[in-house]
């Protein structure tokens, strides 16, 4: 007896701990599950309790270290703790893209995810971890002469026991995937710029090449496509428009998406370390004027290929931490001319902030057609019939964009042609998921679609043909650095004219 009250206080704080981390972290893995009979009821409990096992096992050898644990710990658990919130209430998958999503993305972008019921709810679990250690304090948490040391290196094996019968039986929950996600993104390839050593040239002139990267649209919510609801209505009256919509991208966010599309790195590419070239880089080799005019902060990522355009420009810098106040990507449209004085071959980029959420703040009021409209960053406490409306009127300003942007080219004397393609899709709502950055296939299929000059299709009757001929074609992102290329007639570099939707 004397014994048990020895270790008494010792069971009660490794108890409490994880009766919170229950609460606040790992039940957030479980509640999503589908319910049914008592059988896999029962199976979710085991599977549940076992997990928790293994981890007080890590967790006590852990806590040997008095001193360190009791700094470091808390500050473990208030950050686990931020992701659950996000699978408590969307069922977000923990993973490489998250991570990585999380590190590059920039502030201006990631405030927008913040909502009061986030804060909320980390600023709870702070209270709660921190006034539970200030209440063991003095207490001693652990010894290597309990018998909990004991259970706990039972505890580890058990998780390595696991693994070993079922893959990822534990690694995919919380919070071992916080954990693992993180590393994969620390050894996740890296992509180095390559230079251009060739004597690249072309025999064009006055041609003027402009793409626009959209973001967060799918292919499947224009009205161009198909969609049920007149998203596209000033584009579906605008000549020579060509709508591919069986695009495939494996990359579910900006920091991973865009740097592969503007590169000649593949989809398939998955090598740790990688070279890759800029579209821009031999593009200027070829005395092309290359310019960038973007409406979202260049992320790490890809900064090096935007930096290879021989001009940049980020419009709106000075609101770029607030987002409400965030300008609308018609501004861009204030900082692109048609020069038809310019002598020479042009590329223009235009990046936009497109359908990113929070959807209300990427459209001006008369665009809010379909309603009603969401109300809060929250999406918890928002119907599904509000966000896929609010996310549907961000596609009717696009058609704007693209519509205002095209009546501009059309005073253009050069041969000029279009291509706009969204880096990747969005979650709305299929299996329970919303947004990005996550492994759906929604987020995979990006819009895609080109608009050329009367100029441009007599120049080029043949490239013309071979587009319209390959609409229906199904094709991955690889294909924009090769069409390109191949649009510009580049001599003396090797790139994959099979790729290309022009050949």
């Amino acid at each position: 007896m004397e014994k048990l009250k020895f270790w008494l206080p010792e069971v009660k704080f490794h108890l409490g701990l994880h009766i919170l981390i229950a609460v606040f972290i790992t039940i957030a893995s479980y509640v999503h599950f589908p319910f049914g009979s008592l059988k896999g009821n029962l199976v979710y409990v085991a599977h549940f309790l076992l997990l928790h096992f293994s981890l007080f096992g890590f967790v006590y050898v852990f806590s040997l270290l008095q001193k360190l644990f009791k700094i470091v710990f808390p500050i473990l658990f208030i950050l686990v703790s931020s992701f659950s919130f996000w699978v408590y209430t969307q069922d977000l998958t923990i993973a490489e893209g998250m991570i990585q999503a999380i590190v590059e993305t920039n502030t201006d972008i990631a405030i927008d995810v913040v909502s009061y019921q986030f804060v909320l709810f980390l600023l709870f679990s702070t209270v709660s971890i921190l006034m539970f250690f200030k209440r063991f304090k003095k207490n001693r948490i652990s010894s290597v002469k309990s018998p909990l040391f004991i259970l706990s290196i039972i505890g580890v094996l058990s998780f390595f026991v696991v693994e070993n019968y079922k893959f990822d039986a534990f690694k995919n929950r919380l919070p071992y995937n916080v954990y693992f996600a993180g590393v994969k993104y620390l050894n996740k390839p890296k992509i180095t710029l390559k230079e251009v050593k060739e004597n690249v040239f072309t025999k064009e002139e006055d041609l003027h090449i402009v793409l626009v990267v959209g973001e967060s649209v799918r292919a499947d919510h224009l009205s161009l496509n198909g969609y049920y609801r007149n998203t596209t209505p000033l584009l579906s009256k605008v000549k020579n428009v060509i709508t591919f919509k069986k695009v495939y991208t494996p990359f579910t966010f900006t920091a991973q998406s865009v740097p592969q599309i503007l590169t000649d790195k593949s989809v398939d590419d998955r090598q740790k370390q990688q070279e890759a070239t800029s579209i821009y880089t031999v593009l200027n080799k070829a005395s092309f004027k290359t310019e960038w005019i973007g409406n979202q902060s260049i992320e790490s990522s890809y900064k090096d290929v935007i930096y290879s355009n021989k001009t940049n420009l980020i419009i709106d810098k000075l609101h770029s931490f607030q987002s409400f106040k965030k300008e609308k990507d018609l501004a861009l449209l204030d900082y692109f001319s048609v020069d038809n004085a310019l002598a020479n071959n042009r590329v223009t980029t235009l990046h936009m902030i497109g359908s990113h959420w929070y959807y209300n703040s990427r459209i001006t009021p008369e665009f809010q057609h379909f309603k009603p409209i969401i109300t809060s960053k929250y999406i918890g406490s928002l119907s599904k019939q509000e966000l896929i409306n609010s996310y549907d009127n961000t596609i009717l300003y696009l058609d704007n964009f693209l519509n205002e942007l095209i009546l501009k080219l059309k005073k253009s004397s050069k041969k000029t042609i279009l291509i706009y393609l969204s880096d990747h899709g969005e979650t709305l709502g299929e299996d329970g998921k919303w947004l990005h950055a996550q492994e759906h296939k929604a987020s995979k299929n990006p819009a895609m679609l080109v608009w050329f000059s009367d100029d441009f299709e007599k120049s080029y009757p043949l490239k013309i043909q071979q587009l319209k001929s390959k609409k229906q074609d199904s094709i991955t992102t690889d294909f924009l650095f090769h069409s390109i290329l191949d649009i510009g007639n580049i001599e003396n570099y090797n790139y994959e004219n099979d790729k290309s939707i022009f050949n």
